[in-house]
């Protein structure tokens, strides 16, 4: 593997961990006393700094090293939780994400975080940032002592150790000595921890894990170590590591561990005299720079029962680029019109052993065809689980309380679209939140709850997927966006006066169309929504709004799934053959002609004690062949769009089949209400409809 892998597989890893960390910060915020939520947060931490050393990113190693420094004293009840500690933190994790995304540019992963690290070193001295140290220290919580560096065992540790013991396990106490003359400590105290976690687990080391990284040691260091091997096999792996000069391995029980720790500790408290105390605290139980996750130490989960003998699991993930994807989808699709047509063959030449071969090609085919088809979703939580941090950035800016609530966030959606859809929803968000929920005291004197709520809902519906932001805020001005819309010359006052709520509203999506009085730093209602949804046009989607005065506003963006092969329903109508996505069609039926009513110029027909349109289809196409007028009876397809449901009148139908979704390419126009065209097996070309664009 190259080093452009390894740099990708970084990339990817650190990419996650953030969002990771992350997702448990707003958590911790939420419930500031769990400090299970702070262990997940510290092990994150912990592997990101561990990766970015070892591929050299010594920036981002050390302020993940100094946000260790702040969570260790949390985790060990030495500091209580507070909102300038969470505002420092997070502010680390917007530096870290700048520093990964330099790296994926092809930068060095470098930026001045003089300032945070300042800030998170005075909260690790009990101080507040900016603040005197007494009043901090009280503001805090913390007592203001540093934290001893020596070797000694807390009552959990010891719980632990006690605990391992009496299952089984070897418990060792290790002193590693390394030759005078070697050239690279911290390297050979790595290459030793690295092998040690290799058959069990270190529980704590003297010094810290964060002082040998940085070599603030002679040439020794001590650790706790609970294994299924023997000491005399423990000395041989340890002095096989190049530069060794003694390794001493002591097996304690459970009379002698009382006296090794007292023993341990005299020992590490004579060696560590660094005068960066604080950092001390730090006592991580995995080995220094290493790129991979640590296995969750002793120190980092409560204790529990063990099996086996610490032997690494392999992983049973991989990372495959999308153009791989891309290519198998695209071979596959063209299997399986070969296959279609192998299917008519053996049913027009009717032989067994032919009709037998198809069959079984078919049955493995649909299984291949899911596995392919799986590889390529992936959840829309992908794109949302960053935006609750943004929320909550944006309403402490601005001085707000909001809510964001997602639903929906399981759904499905193809990774092409994934990729795309993020920068429009973010848009669309950062408005809601700025001019879409009101302040505090607008709320209150419009007699709402002081808190907004903005829901974020994702949902199937038919061949499309369906994302809504709906915010409880004072919705869209009518007269002051038609007022603009007149000054700017993009509509006279005849024109307006005749467009709905929800035309009007949609003018915001013009050119350069703003109805902000002043323009903020995080959004106006309309800034850049052109943007937004050119964007969304040109991945097949539409966007629509919908508002009421004082109540709140709703943008529904519909997009496609782009799927390449889906279940269809094929349809005969005149000369013309068609397909209906079956994810879209309710039922099939047949409908008498004196069933039909008109109503307002709308042709309607009784369905389930209610009524709905019914569409022809010869007649939106301009289909030849086919005299609908003249049957009694007509073949019906109720198709939905989300909560909305239509019917349109068919001649017949050919039966259900899987298919191949092909563009209609650039040389074709846009066809309202065709999605694309598809290969039939015996080579005509039928075109793919959209149910969607028929409900309004």
């Amino acid at each position: 593997m190259d080093m452009n892998q390894y740099l990708s597989m970084f990339i990817d890893e650190s990419n996650d961990h953030l969002q990771s960390l992350n997702e448990n910060m707003l958590q911790l915020e939420d419930n500031p006393e769990d400090i299970a939520i702070v262990q997940v947060i510290f092990r994150s931490a912990h592997t990101l700094k561990g990766m970015a050393a070892t591929m050299g990113f010594e920036d981002l190693a050390s302020l993940t090293h100094q946000m260790e420094n702040v969570l260790d004293l949390v985790r060990n009840d030495k500091l209580k939780m507070q909102d300038y500690i969470f505002d420092t933190l997070f502010k680390s994790l917007d530096a870290l994400q700048s520093m990964v995304l330099d790296i994926t540019q092809g930068g060095e992963g470098k930026a001045d975080v003089a300032a945070i690290v300042d800030s998170l070193q005075a909260i690790v001295r009990g101080e507040k940032p900016g603040a005197g140290k007494a009043d901090s220290a009280a503001a805090s919580g913390s007592t203001g002592e540093a934290p001893k560096t020596a070797i000694e065992l807390d009552e959990f540790q010891q719980s632990v150790l006690e605990q391992s013991l009496a299952e089984g396990h070897k418990v060792h106490y290790i002193e590693v000595s390394i030759r005078e003359d070697c050239q690279l400590k911290a390297v050979r105290a790595y290459m030793v921890f690295d092998l040690l976690e290799r058959f069990g687990e270190i529980v704590k080391s003297s010094p810290t894990v964060q002082e040998i990284e940085q070599e603030k040691f002679d040439t020794s260091f001590a650790l706790y170590y609970i294994t299924q091997k023997d000491s005399a096999d423990l000395e041989s792996m340890i002095m096989n590591v190049s530069e060794i000069a003694t390794a001493k391995v002591i097996p304690a029980g459970q009379e002698s561990l009382g006296q090794l720790t007292a023993s341990a500790s005299k020992q590490a408290a004579a060696a560590s005299e660094a005068p960066e105390a604080p950092a001390a605290a730090s006592s991580a139980a995995s080995a220094p720079a290493k790129a991979a996750a640590p296995k969750g130490s002793a120190q980092d989960k409560a204790p529990a029962k063990r099996h086996g003998t610490g032997t690494p699991v392999p992983s049973r993930t991989i990372r495959v680029d999308i153009e791989r994807l891309d290519a198998l989808m695209n071979l596959f699709s063209e299997l399986l019109i070969d296959r279609v047509r192998m299917e008519q063959l053996a049913s027009e030449i009717k032989r067994s052993e032919l009709t037998e071969a198809v069959e079984h090609m078919a049955r493995v085919g649909n299984d291949l065809q899911n596995i392919v088809l799986k590889l390529r979703m992936v959840p829309v939580d992908t794109v949302f689980n960053r935006f609750p941090r943004m929320v909550r950035d944006l309403s402490k800016s601005l001085d707000k309380k909001i809510d964001l609530v997602i639903t929906g966030a399981e759904t499905e959606l193809d990774r092409t679209v994934i990729d795309e859809i993020g920068d429009p929803l973010v848009h669309l968000l950062r408005n809601a939140v700025d001019h879409g929920v009101e302040t505090t005291s607008e709320r209150i004197a419009a007699g709402k709850p002081e808190t907004g709520t903005i829901n974020l809902k994702a949902f199937h519906s038919g061949n499309h997927v369906f994302i809504e932001i709906v915010d409880d805020g004072h919705g869209i001005d009518r007269e002051k966006v038609a007022a603009k819309a007149i000054k700017n010359g993009i509509l006279t006052k005849e024109q307006a006066s005749g467009m709905s709520d929800d035309e009007i509203a949609l003018l915001l999506f013009a050119p350069g169309f703003s109805t902000a009085e002043k323009i903020s730093d995080i959004s106006g209602r309309g800034v850049g929504l052109d943007v937004v949804k050119s964007k969304i046009e040109s991945l097949g989607g539409t966007v629509h709004v919908t508002s009421t005065l004082g109540q709140g506003s709703k943008f529904s963006v519909q997009l496609p799934l782009t799927l390449s092969i889906i279940s269809a329903m094929l349809i005969k109508v005149g000369d013309e053959k068609y397909a209906i996505p079956l994810s879209s069609i309710v039922e099939t039926g047949l409908l008498k002609r004196s069933q039909i009513r008109e109503v307002h110029g709308y042709k309607m027909i009784p369905y389930r004690n209610s009524n709905i349109p019914l569409l022809s289809l010869k007649q939106i196409f301009s289909i030849p062949g086919f005299d609908e007028e003249s049957e009694e009876e007509s073949e019906i397809v109720v198709i939905r769009k989300g909560d909305r449901i239509a019917a349109l009148t068919v001649e017949d139908f050919i039966g259900q089949s899987e298919i191949v979704i092909k563009n209609l390419g650039k040389y074709l126009p846009s066809i309202q209400g065709v999605a694309g065209g598809t290969i039939l097996g015996d080579g005509q070309v039928a075109l793919i409809i959209d149910p969607n664009a028929f409900i309004k």
